[in-house]
């Protein structure tokens, strides 16, 4: 799928193309109610599905045009068309306004760069471009797809008009553009701009990349760009000599609004809800704790501090009202995987309600697990007796929704980079 998407990007003779990866968390969620938190989590591609944002940027000479791609047909076969298209607007005001429309990801992206640095306005008055978004992360999966988009637009212009670590002409309240403006940049674009409820997690880890273990003091209200800290990024994975991840990804094929769920845990823990306080001190506790875990490359202790996470995360989503904790879906996807020998813990990466689950397992039976979670989720999909043995109060529809449910293999990768 990597090599036919880069080639018919190429085929279109782009001046610029960067690619901007998807990411997990591997203890979650913190990322929207930072504190004085901190999380780890790996930027990644799938082996199959690249699990990325690729935006490319060339020159036309008549007007600007976005536009946006699908890759697959209806058959589920590679066919990359575009699937939205308008011309591009300059006007600031204009722009405003189309943050709410459905190229508002773009529109949002382009704000954001215009009130960070100057001179981007500047140089994009006097020039047209033609840019294009292709993704291959499923929407809403919980996976980083919507912050990833927003990294590889910020990212490309940045690169296009040859702005990033540019440090010439910055005016009064200007920012040079790099990794950790780009990821305050989507930050703003998410939780000031598009109003979704969202952290720095996601967006550092993109920008960034690799394996990172990134620290959020000081940031729990979210101000403008250095009003508060920049967050601070380990990449450890080099440090600690991590080649690889032995995790599977399942995306249940639900789709969740990732701004609902931090939404209401955020605001609980704002106003002091005691059960919310300490579920999150809890999960800072073993956050900091699994670094260690990951520095041995010890696989079982790391799994069990997922277990607790996952239990953590059940329990206070019901308290906040969520009836199956972190989604029927994903306890369902748990359940049919945990019990595997070669299986040290399966856990909800994204905020839950839907999105995605990963199971860690031991390194060489990666495809052994991957073959065995498929062949359990058929099978409580075509049989309904096996199903109701293992979940008897659970909904027969749930299957259903669970027939578009796609597996992953991963490799930890840089961040968002030009191609």
């Amino acid at each position: 799928m990597l090599q036919q998407i880069l080639e018919f990007i190429k085929g279109l003779h782009p001046d610029t193309l960067v690619q901007a990866p998807a990411r997990i968390n591997l203890i979650n969620p913190l990322d929207a109610v930072e504190g004085d938190f901190w999380m780890p989590s790996a930027a990644i591609n799938g082996l199959d599905n690249p699990l990325s944002v690729f935006v490319y940027i060339k020159r036309t000479e008549m007007f600007g045009s976005v536009k946006f791609y699908s890759i697959l047909d209806g058959a589920g076969k590679l066919n990359i068309c575009v699937s939205k298209e308008e011309k591009i607007e300059k006007d600031l005001n204009d722009i405003k306004k189309k943050t709410k429309g459905e190229f508002k990801l773009f529109y949002a992206s382009m704000y954001r760069l215009i009130k960070t640095n100057s001179a981007f306005m500047e140089k994009f008055k006097k020039e047209n471009f033609e840019i294009g978004i292709i993704t291959t992360i499923p929407l809403q999966s919980g996976l980083g797809g919507s912050a990833a988009i927003i990294i590889g637009i910020t990212y490309g212009l940045a690169k296009y008009f040859g702005l990033y670590n540019n440090f010439t002409g910055l005016k009064t309240g200007d920012f040079p553009i790099n990794r950790d403006i780009l990821a305050e940049i989507a930050t703003k674009v998410e939780d000031k701009d598009l109003k979704i409820t969202a952290g720095y997690g996601d967006r550092y880890v993109i920008a960034r990349g690799g394996l990172g273990f990134c620290s959020y003091v000081g940031k729990i209200f979210h101000k403008k760009i250095s009003l508060e800290p920049l967050a601070i990024y380990d990449r450890i994975d080099l440090t600690y000599n991590i080649k690889s991840l032995p995790i599977i990804i399942c995306f249940s094929g639900v789709p969740h609004e990732s701004g609902a769920v931090h939404e209401k845990l955020r605001r609980c823990y704002l106003d002091g809800d005691p059960v919310i306080i300490e579920g999150y001190q809890h999960m800072a506790d073993i956050s900091w704790k699994s670094r260690f875990a990951l520095m041995k490359h010890d696989w079982k202790q790391l799994g069990e501090y997922f277990k607790d996470n996952t239990v953590i995360m059940n329990n206070m989503m019901r308290h906040v009202g969520f009836l199956h904790g972190i989604g029927l879906f994903n306890n369902i996807l748990i359940h049919l995987i945990e019990q595997n020998s070669y299986v040290f813990a399966a856990k909800l990466t994204g905020a839950g309600g839907g999105g995605s689950i990963f199971a860690l397992v031991k390194p060489d039976k990666v495809d052994t697990v991957l073959l065995s979670w498929k062949d359990k989720l058929n099978k409580i999909i075509s049989n309904e007796e096996y199903y109701l043995s293992l979940f008897p109060e659970y909904p027969l529809e749930a299957r259903d929704q669970l027939r578009n449910a796609q597996f992953f293999k991963i490799k930890i990768v840089p961040g968002v980079k030009k191609l």
